[in-house]
């Protein structure tokens, strides 16, 4: 037994837990109450629910769960009963836990909770064992290091609904008395839950931009705008290990792991269009590699080797990165001679790729085509298009343009952002 829960026993303090649909920080209340029985059936169920955890009436621990996807978060409290750390769990096939993150916020004595301008430190564990360590500081600068350490360290044994121990440090969990909520926040049905469990970034709009002559929103503007397919080039795929990234990175990168048969595709640009000042407005909003012309009936991230779905934040994507303000589509085989052919020359390369954007390799029939990210530098999903069969239809670069029907979300430093 864990030294923690020994002290529990010895001190003969009261231990509780309460039910409820999450905890307010800045309040400092639990918010809604969930009875015994509620709570155990949305924990069959896999639906989020949240456990309060009080020493003699005075909160320790918040556990928020959603075992529909494999989420547990622990938030600690301090001194002054405010939250000051979060772990978050990932149940794995076996029903073992892995600690991927870690969050540990440095108060003030005095300082309120939920303060944006409280300095944090994350941890974010891979399954390849790389941690990378951010930290926020009070001015609001940030910056992040990594360090290699096993992820196997950071597994803990399954838990059960009302035993919960060993995500404390301990599996023998003393006996908690179940208690309802004393004193709570109002929680109604249609509100707005204090919490929910994260899900990766989705773009509804895939099947709308597969159409022509469809219809979608400017994510800016906000405009209707109408769907056009411009074929722009056709590449050759010796391998069929098809790559999207930067094409000025010039370092080999990893192709994706879903491969497709040797061959040439079409490149489609996949422009939306308005009239604007008596003008065609005409951005592309993703540029399409199309495989088949079969119809699309499901998609799924284009996923590189060592990427886990598992590990993403809410909204989160894997994305090829864009530092030079171009993507690209080649096969994995182009990359070597593109960079052996390129050298040292970076501007004579800049130039041919700016008249040309469909570029062959001098002596080789190994090409790429590249084209202008619509928000220039930073880092863009590639989504996989599949058939009723199962066989792949395209991969399709997005460049986020199409409103997902959501409100825009800003960078903004709150409280529990991480970094």
């Amino acid at each position: 037994m864990s030294d923690l829960w020994l002290n529990m026993l010895h001190m003969k303090h009261i231990w509780t837990a309460s039910y409820c649909e999450g905890w307010n920080g800045p309040a400092g209340k639990p918010v809604g109450s969930l009875s015994q029985e509620e709570a155990r059936q949305r924990d069959e169920d896999g639906l989020p629910y949240s456990v309060l955890i009080a020493e003699n009436g005075r909160p320790r621990f918040v556990l928020d769960i959603a075992w529909r996807q494999n989420y547990l978060a622990r938030w600690a409290f301090d001194g002054e009963a405010r939250r000051a750390s979060r772990a978050v769990f990932l149940r794995l096939e076996d029903g073992k836990l892995f600690e991927r993150k870690l969050t540990e916020w440095q108060y003030e004595s005095g300082e309120a909770d939920g303060s944006p301008k409280v300095p944090r430190q994350t941890l974010d564990r891979g399954f390849d064992g790389r941690t990378t360590i951010y930290h926020r500081h009070r001015s609001g600068s940030s910056g992040h290091t990594s360090k290699i350490e096993p992820f196997e360290q950071f597994i803990h044994p399954a838990v059960s609904f009302e035993n919960w121990g060993s995500i404390f440090g301990g599996e023998d969990l003393p006996a908690l008395a179940v208690t309802p909520v004393t004193e709570s926040l109002p929680f109604n049905p249609g509100d707005r839950r204090p919490w929910d469990p994260p899900v990766p970034y989705s773009s509804p709009y895939l099947d709308a931009l597969m159409t022509q002559g469809s219809t979608v929103v400017h994510k800016d503007s906000q405009q209707p705008m109408v769907v056009d397919h411009v074929p722009v080039a056709t590449l050759n795929f010796p391998t069929g290990n098809v790559v999207a990234c930067d094409p000025n990175w010039l370092d080999p990168k990893e192709a994706f792991m879903v491969s497709v048969p040797p061959g040439s595709y079409r490149v489609i640009e996949l422009q939306i269009m308005r009239m604007l000042d008596g003008e065609e407005y005409r951005p592309a909003a993703g540029y399409l590699l199309e495989i088949s012309g079969e119809p699309t009936v499901s998609w799924e991230f284009a996923l590189e080797p060592g990427q886990d779905l598992r590990l993403l934040d809410d909204g989160d994507f894997y994305g090829f990165d864009v530092e030079s303000g171009f993507g690209s589509f080649m096969d994995d085989a182009t990359q070597r001679p593109l960079i052996d052919h390129v050298g040292d020359d970076f501007t004579e390369w800049s130039q041919d790729l700016y008249n040309s954007p469909h570029f062959t390799v001098p002596g080789t029939s190994l090409d790429l085509f590249a084209y202008n990210c619509y928000y220039g530098d930073g880092s863009y999903p590639t989504w996989i298009g599949r058939d009723a069969r199962g066989s792949v239809t395209c991969f399709l670069s997005d460049m986020l343009i199409v409103s997902d029907g959501k409100s825009k979300k800003g960078y903004e430093i709150t409280f529990e952002r991480d970094w």
